[in-house]
């Protein structure tokens, strides 16, 4: 792959020196085989890149108990009598929810700086004598695993093979937006499938976001001045109207007014050098405001009138540098202290790094709780889910797990597709994945005279950098799609007044998909001068391709029916009219104006003994009404006795990509 956009850590670890587990706080090991007390006690690999004169500590309830009662100082000289320190303070601000932080052991870990000219290893050694220590862990820092390069986009520099505008907004670049509106244009890819996207054009007319739903973008900086973003910003009121250089809103954060800048302490910044653009971008897939008449369309960015959901940024990257184990924690904490019920993180640690669950769990213990905190449902920011959604990448190593945190089942990991609906060459896949959407193939566009870059992403950037639109790709970009369609779905839940808890959010989540695997039997795909054998991706891309329209059916509670675009279907509905559904007489079906021009109806379906016939000629999804008699073969009424009228609505998904099996794995 050309051009991997996955931002992921080089982080070694070392499951054996480990002393954290899930279920209990951590303990010093009891190992007699540790001929060292300090891998007793360590975390992580002292070994990898860290950063330096900083070390994270967890220390007993005992003393963290005296340092609540007596303050910091007191115990810092007695802890700290051997050595000398620059600075110990707790590793991450006063979390709003303080009994579950107590809980999660959270307000035990604190961060120790010191002489940067001593090495890491030595004074953690010093440190790991103090009985009050329980473990330590080298603060490790990120490294990017891709060059982060972008396409800069040129409006009008390539051909478009559309014959009609696909996307019902007036935003002038979203006719290259294969991922919203796939109609199968053969100038972005040759292999391009028609359908091939989230599903999201006939969702729009249901619900385009709401401000209410709050996103937070655990990335590189969002410009947040940007034409296309600027309305589409959480914003911290009390910090707006506030004093600059003030704590206005006593949360901890100074001058957080659309989020939080955790490599530098402060404001969002998107000016230093080697910056990619890369969190602009994925925040614009998600939300750029749709209906402005300004470049591009996004998934949940409402209709041009305010509506769509809000960005917060958690800004963890800033230009060639990372944040460690803490920022990535104190961010977390911030999203769910703030308001976020979603955490769209393109983050992760190669999947090569971690053998399970347990592994993570134990290397990186201090991230791994703020995620419980994140989605514990304590915390939930929405009445309509009960606990917060976090949602990672997959990652871009092309190998046969999902990079972590992602694999966790607390999150949804995302795997990426190309225009062809094919997994893109660049993704993981297998272990620990759950789902799929659009991340580009550049790839597979190298025969198109130099346009190749069209089978990837475009969306939003800086033009201080690279430009206001660029395309990337990488399971970066797959990952918003889903956190996008979900903002659009708790959206939904909202304007309906349903509510679900957080599992049964992410249940009909992961199963609002579109089949993959009838493409993955066999066969090859091209990839540049090589091919990939299909094969190894079947059953192993998560559940299947996101579908927004099917994601709003499950939260009506509306049943959906695929069909073939461009053929005659039979599609079985006795399920929805009862065991007698062969038996029953129908009346008709209603199927009001905007839903045969939306589907292309050849001619008007038809249903006879629970089976309904239907020709749909475009690629979309509506609603229509079946009726029926319930009790005999006419209608009572009047002089006569006879039958009840029943009717059922159901969504009929029209598909150029569907599969015999009705689209579920």
């Amino acid at each position: 792959m050309k051009n991997k956009t996955f931002l992921t850590f080089t982080f070694a670890c070392l499951a054996a020196a480990s002393c954290i587990s899930e279920n209990e706080a951590p303990v010093v090991s009891q190992d007699p085989a540790r001929d060292e007390i300090l891998m007793t006690k360590l975390t992580g690999n002292p070994t990898a890149e860290h950063m330096k004169g900083n070390l994270l500590v967890f220390l007993d309830k005992e003393t963290t108990l005296r340092i609540e009662k007596e303050g910091i100082g007191t115990v810092t000289s007695e802890l700290f009598a051997e050595v000398e320190v620059s600075d110990f303070r707790p590793a991450l601000r006063s979390p709003k929810n303080r009994e579950l932080a107590r809980e999660l052991g959270l307000d035990r870990w604190f961060s120790v700086s010191f002489d940067e000219s001593i090495p890491v290893h030595a004074f953690a050694s010093e440190l790991a004598k103090r009985p009050e220590i329980c473990a330590l862990q080298f603060n490790s820092l990120p490294r990017l695993a891709s060059d982060l390069k972008a396409v800069p986009f040129s409006a009008g520099a390539s051909p478009c093979a559309a014959k009609e505008k696909s996307i019902p907004f007036d935003d002038p670049y979203n006719g290259d937006q294969w991922n919203l509106v796939n109609i199968g244009d053969k100038s972005i890819a040759k292999t391009a499938r028609e359908g091939a996207d989230v599903g999201v054009k006939d969702a729009w007319t249901l619900t385009a976001g709401s401000p209410d739903v709050v996103v937070a973008v655990c990335d590189a900086p969002v410009k947040y001045t940007h034409p296309d973003l600027a309305g589409s910003m959480w914003v911290n009121e009390a910090e707006k109207n506030g004093t600059t250089g003030v704590d206005d809103d006593d949360n901890g954060y100074v001058d957080d007014i659309h989020g939080y800048n955790f490599i530098s302490d402060g404001a969002i910044r998107w000016d230093v050098e080697g910056e990619s653009g890369h969190g602009t971008h994925v925040a614009g897939i998600i939300a750029a405001v749709n209906g402005n008449g300004i470049g591009i369309s996004s998934i949940a960015g409402g209709s041009g009138k305010g509506d769509g959901v809000r960005i917060m940024n958690c800004q963890l990257f800033e230009g060639p540098n990372g944040g460690g184990d803490k920022e990535m924690a104190d961010a977390l904490i911030y999203a769910a202290d703030n308001g976020a019920c979603i955490a769209q993180c393109s983050y992760g640690y190669p999947a090569y790094i971690f053998s399970s669950d347990d592994n993570y769990i134990s290397t990186l213990p201090l991230e791994y709780r703020a995620l419980k905190y994140f989605t514990d449902p304590s915390n939930s920011n929405h009445p309509s889910i009960g606990s917060n959604l976090v949602v990672y990448a997959a990652g871009n190593e092309a190998t046969s797990n999902s990079d972590y945190p992602g694999a966790l089942p607390v999150c949804v990991s995302v795997t990426a597709l190309g225009p062809d609906f094919l997994p893109a060459g660049y993704t993981n896949y297998g272990r620990g994945c759950n789902i799929a959407a659009p991340g580009g193939d550049f790839m597979i566009g190298d025969d198109l005279d130099g346009y190749y870059n069209k089978c990837m992403i475009l969306s939003t950037s800086i033009s201080e950098t690279v430009g206001d639109y660029v395309w990337m790709e990488g399971s970066s970009q797959a990952c918003p799609h889903v956190s996008g369609v979900a903002a659009l779905g708790i959206s939904y839940a909202g304007k309906l007044g349903k509510k679900f808890t957080g599992d049964q959010f992410r249940d009909i989540l992961l199963t609002s998909v579109n089949d993959i695997n009838h493409l993955l039997t066999d066969g090859i795909k091209p990839y540049g001068e090589y091919t990939i054998g299909l094969k190894i991706y079947h059953n192993r891309m998560g559940t299947g391709a996101i579908d927004a329209w099917k994601l709003l059916m499950q939260i009506e509670g509306t049943p959906s029916v695929m069909v073939k675009t461009g053929q005659m279907c039979s599609a079985d509905i006795s399920e929805y009219f009862g065991e007698s559904a062969k038996d029953l007489t129908y009346l008709g079906i209603d199927v009001r104006t905007e839903a045969k021009k939306a589907l292309g109806l050849a001619a008007a379906p038809t249903v006879e003994g629970g089976i309904l016939k239907i020709y749909c000629t475009k690629n979309a999804s509506a609603k229509i009404t079946v009726s029926a008699i319930a009790g005999g073969s006419h209608l009572g009424g009047g002089d006569k006795i006879g039958g009840t009228e029943i009717k059922r609505e159901i969504s009929i998904v029209s598909r150029g990509v569907h599969s015999s099996n009705g689209g579920w794995l």
